[in-house]
């Protein structure tokens, strides 16, 4: 289909098309949503749509969609979330990433949250997770959407004239664009995959298995064991490997990693591939920290073994705006 055929359909169906353009790109599914609403916006500046029609129907639909999300975090638990994250092409990363993002900045963290590739896909079910309350969530899940696609629409509009001409001149070399297009998705897969393997085969090189690490605690070596999950992971499940110290890195201070580099390390998390751990692993290192593995499984590893878990108490967290949305 050519961009000028592009554009007629968008003019005659825009308040279905959009919607629907706007959940698939919501739950990881790569549609060009964001070329569409610059021209939905280009077309309402020439009088061939209707910008508040439009909005509307991606802010009713999208919340409709999140809500169901946010139901399912809410009463399933963060194993939605990694379930979730490992549709991204960097699983490893993604639990990680939008907790802290949560963590940080709150609630309020949603209104950005679609600009941010991966981050709209988890950020719903994450707030139900965070027990957000519905209210709360539904405002900033409506001003999120309004201010992620009134912004791309309303670039459109000002910008309706040079986004006519370049669909002329598109629609002129389609063969070659398409061929652009999808060489251009196909080098960026690879480019994540080449990475992701590279990352993979660093950690095989460095973990430990859950058996060799039990033998040497059994035998009273002295090893550091670090648990790097999530806090609203440790809450749902508030038991931990015996003697393990759970760490926020983005607290450490200078003491506490001349305290690190004395030890012999063991880490563990919840993430796919352990991919915290590895990750951490190789930061501590950069540090000149070199004694350090991850756990081969993580925690869950550890107990499909049978091997004991102790329960384990979080400090309590700094207030921050998540618990003034709550």
């Amino acid at each position: 289909m050519s961009p000028v055929d592009s554009l007629e359909l968008l003019e005659k169906y825009s308040v279905v098309i959009l919607p629907t353009l706007v959940v698939a790109e919501q739950v990881g599914v790569p549609l060009p949503a964001v070329p569409a609403l610059l021209a939905v916006g280009a077309l309402a500046a020439n009088g061939r749509g209707s910008l508040p029609l439009v909005l509307g129907a991606i802010a009713v639909v999208a919340l409709i969609v999140d809500l169901g999300w946010y139901e399912v975090g809410r009463r399933r638990g963060a194993g939605v979330l990694r379930r979730l994250c490992r549709l991204s092409l960097e699983p490893d990363s993604c639990v990680r990433r939008t907790e802290n993002v949560f963590t940080r900045y709150g609630v309020k963290s949603m209104l950005v949250a679609k600009f941010v590739p991966g981050l709209t896909t988890v950020m719903p079910p994450l707030a139900g997770i965070f027990a957000v309350g519905r209210v709360p969530f539904a405002v900033y899940e409506i001003l999120g959407v309004l201010l992620w696609a009134g912004l791309w629409m309303g670039l459109g509009y000002l910008f309706s004239e040079a986004i006519t001409v370049i669909a002329a001149r598109l629609a002129r070399m389609e063969r070659l664009l398409g061929v652009a297009i999808l060489a251009a998705i196909v080098g960026y897969i690879l480019v994540k995959y080449v990475r992701r393997r590279l990352f993979l085969r660093k950690l095989r090189v460095a973990r430990i298995s859950p058996e060799a690490l039990k033998s040497r605690l059994d035998a009273g070596e002295d090893i550091t064991i670090i648990d790097l999950r999530p806090r609203f992971e440790v809450e749902a499940a508030p038991v931990a490997i015996p003697g393990s110290r759970w760490m926020s890195l983005d607290e450490i201070d200078e003491h506490e990693w001349e305290f690190l580099r004395s030890r012999e390390l063991v880490l563990y998390c919840s993430c796919p591939n352990e991919a915290t751990s590895a990750q951490v692993a190789l930061q501590l290192r950069r540090r000149g920290i070199t004694r350090v593995h991850p756990l081969h499984g993580g925690l869950a590893g550890w107990m499909a073994l049978g091997f004991s878990v102790e329960a384990l108490q979080l400090p309590r967290p700094p207030a921050n705006d998540l618990t003034a949305a709550t």
